[in-house]
């Protein structure tokens, strides 16, 4: 038993924290899907003439906070708009991107360059925009490494109507 119960801890305790992290990836992604669709629905300046891109990109961050409030143990860093220039969608180092830092309740800008005039979302030639959300999981059971760095992203176009 002196052998048996301290590995059983560990296991159990390793397993919670597995459960924790996984939910939190699921939030993220569901956050990052949510925020993706909706930056593929405002589009750029053809569909939002009047719109200015960091009003645009403020709702879209706003929009992927608000999903990510549901991460039980983990910390959102830095929201990315971006335009991929990979199939895969992936972010890559050079693309045109809009970062925004997290610090507790505050959003500052970082780079900007991807503004609202290229987001063309008008048939056929629509734009792909990605949304990165790169946040921080500390396990609460302590079993994992500490302060674990997760990425998720999702990358979506408009699609025009079929009648």
């Amino acid at each position: 038993m002196a052998v048996v119960i301290p590995v059983l801890f560990f296991l159990l305790m390793g397993g919670f924290d597995a459960t924790v992290m996984i939910a939190d990836r699921v939030t993220g992604g569901f956050a990052v899907r949510q925020a993706a669709r909706l930056a593929a629905e405002l589009g750029g300046s053809q569909t939002n003439p009047s719109a200015t891109t960091a009003q645009i990109d403020m709702q879209i961050v706003r929009n992927a906070l608000a999903v990510a409030r549901g991460l039980t143990s983990a910390t959102v860093t830095e929201i990315d708009i971006y335009a991929p220039s990979q199939a895969d969608g992936t972010y890559r180092s050079g693309d045109p991107v809009d970062q925004y830092f997290i610090n507790g309740g505050a959003v500052s800008p970082g780079t900007q360059t991807f503004p609202i005039q290229n987001r063309n979302q008008t048939p056929p030639n629509e734009t792909s925009i990605g949304v990165r959300l790169v946040w921080t999981y500390a396990p609460p059971a302590g079993i994992f490494p500490q302060n674990m760095r997760i990425v998720e992203y999702a990358v979506m176009k408009a699609s025009p109507l079929l009648l």
